[in-house]
């Protein structure tokens, strides 16, 4: 089960903690925008701390946000925060308004296929 959370929020967390993972979400990133790696890496650094003793569980961190369907400049982006301790990618897109027209950028995403690091 993996929990939700703002950070640098610290009561979810820590609830997380006890589960399988987290999906942060960042106060300064919001949806579609990656969030800074050194606030990843202290959102890692926290989360293990609170890991129950002697719990080897696999932990997931989620991290999301919108990158290049060019494969290097995704990969720029993604790389640091696999580095940082992230585990998962979701592709987001940036939310600039309450238009619905965004489906060809998503396509075009989708094209391109998932980032590779």
């Amino acid at each position: 089960m993996w929990i939700g959370g703002f950070w640098p929020r610290r009561p979810p967390m820590r609830r997380a903690a006890r589960w399988d993972g987290v999906v942060p979400l960042f106060e300064t990133a919001r949806h579609g925008h990656v969030p800074d790696v050194a606030e990843v890496r202290d959102l890692v650094g926290y989360v293990r701390k609170h890991r129950p003793a002697g719990d080897e569980r696999p932990f997931e961190f989620v991290l999301g946000g919108a990158t290049s369907p060019d494969a290097a400049k995704a990969r720029d982006v993604i790389a640091p925060l696999r580095d940082a301790g992230a585990t998962w990618w979701d592709e987001r897109q940036i939310q600039a308004g309450p238009g619905p027209d965004r489906l060809s950028s998503v396509l075009r995403r989708v094209e391109a296929g998932p980032p590779e690091v």
